[in-house]
């Protein structure tokens, strides 16, 4: 008991020092960030800090911070790690070190997929509203308004969360970033491909004056007719999705259960070395499982 209470402790030691070395180190990178925006502003410089930069703390959990359309302040970010800590440090001195390791993984789990899936919707809202915004553009080419000038039109009467990132992409052109390059960037991080498509239409516009209307509204026919064929597909395989879910939470879900309902009975099973191999094996092929599951949903 006195050793696993020493590596709870030397555990939160770590995670807070952690924690305060990404604390200072986004403090800095703020204050650079800041002081590098006001010289842009000035100057008139290419600035490219309006539109969102990954910084060097986990460049892949802001992306997927920007693609929710969250932007988490490094304050928030540390009270999010000492939170799981003080979790992880209750927990391990009430129910022992595997408890105080496992609650706090399963509460990032649990965050992490809520952040995917609160991406995917937002980008899926956004190629929705692609196509009347397209069309907008195109409206405004048609009375004879520059490329430029249709796209600020057509901004402005979309709604969020399209016309926060064409926004984005504005200030980030008046501050003299390129708008094509603007639009892949913003193409780049939110991964979507008509982005890079209209990027496209912007260069050949400025490159050589040719018209894009033919382009644009095949980009918009093509969104539209995937969406129709997505629609279509998910209600064709509502009972196989619905199957998949149930035979994935199924299992955690009994678990769950027995660990309330009677927590020495897994106890028990822990304490035991073929137990231990047993509770050790099932949940590495419930992960294996829950990851075929999940690629087979994702594949219909």
């Amino acid at each position: 008991m006195l050793s696993q209470q020493i590596m709870i402790f030397a555990l939160a030691v770590a995670l807070l020092a952690g924690a305060l070395l990404i604390y200072s180190r986004s403090q800095k990178e703020a204050l650079v960030e800041k002081v590098g925006r006001r010289m842009a502003e000035a100057s008139g410089m290419e600035a490219k800090v309006l539109l969102p930069q990954e910084s060097r703390r986990l460049p892949w959990l802001d992306r997927l911070f920007w693609r929710a359309g969250m932007e988490v302040k490094p304050r928030q970010f540390v009270s999010g790690i000492l939170c799981l800590l003080l979790m992880a440090i209750l927990t391990g001195l009430a129910k022992g070190l595997a408890f105080g390791l496992a609650v706090p993984l399963a509460v990032v789990a649990v965050v992490y997929l809520w952040l995917v899936y609160k991406a995917k919707k937002r980008i899926r809202l956004i190629l929705m509203q692609l196509p009347l915004f397209l069309d907008q553009v195109l409206r405004g080419l048609g009375t004879g308004r520059s490329m430029e000038g249709s796209l600020r039109l057509a901004a402005e009467e979309t709604p969020d969360p399209l016309k926060s990132i064409i926004g984005r992409i504005f200030r980030a052109n008046e501050l003299g970033v390129d708008l094509g390059e603007a639009i892949q960037e913003t193409a780049n991080l939110y991964r979507i491909d008509e982005l890079y498509l209209l990027a496209l239409a912007i260069r050949i516009n400025r490159s050589y004056g040719s018209s894009v209307r033919d382009l644009l509204q095949s980009v918009a026919n093509m969104i539209n007719e995937r969406e129709a064929v997505r629609r279509e597909l998910r209600s064709l395989t509502g009972e196989t999705r619905v199957t998949a879910w149930v035979l994935g939470l199924m299992p955690p879900g009994m678990a769950a259960y027995i660990m309330i309902m009677n927590p020495k009975y897994l106890e028990t099973m822990w304490q035991d070395p073929s137990g231990k191999i047993m509770l050790i094996v099932a949940t590495g092929m419930q992960i294996a499982g829950a990851v075929i599951l999940w690629r087979m949903i994702k594949s219909i």
